[in-house]
């Protein structure tokens, strides 16, 4: 009796898990800056029924998010990192990011974060970023 307790228990435990298993791992999306770029990173969990991986972004804590970049998927459990070097234009600045998910049956996205991110760029990065963005 005790044995078979134990096996539903733990069946049960694997179907919740199966069924409530995210596409992003809760607690992996993070961001840091090098003074250059910012870096997004994080872990997928399960990816079924996913079709991409989509990166925005907004300056400030309020605002429209944009969309940054689409990434293809790489499998259940894998890292990702994103590099945003679009953000150079001010000396100081908080970004906020997010990761939005979109399904292959084109139910309604789902979205991880923000995460904040305070960015410092010296003044030859920015000039430089600025001269770059006039020829592109």
């Amino acid at each position: 009796m005790k044995l078979r307790f134990l096996f539903l228990l733990a069946a049960t435990a694997a179907i919740v898990s199966f069924v409530f298993a995210e596409p992003i791992q809760v607690g992996s999306l993070s961001g840091s800056s090098d003074g250059s770029n910012i870096t997004i990173r994080w872990v997928s969990e399960d990816e079924a029924g996913v079709l991409r991986f989509e990166i925005e972004r907004r300056a400030g804590v309020s605002g429209q998010f944009f969309l940054l970049s689409a990434l293809p998927l790489r499998g259940n459990n894998s890292s990702y990192e994103y590099i945003d070097e679009t953000a150079y234009r001010v000396a100081e600045s908080v970004y906020q990011y997010q990761v939005k998910v979109v399904y292959t049956n084109g139910s309604a996205p789902a979205y991880y974060g923000p995460i904040t991110v305070r960015h410092s760029v010296s003044s030859v990065r920015r000039t430089w970023g600025s001269i770059k963005a006039m020829f592109r």
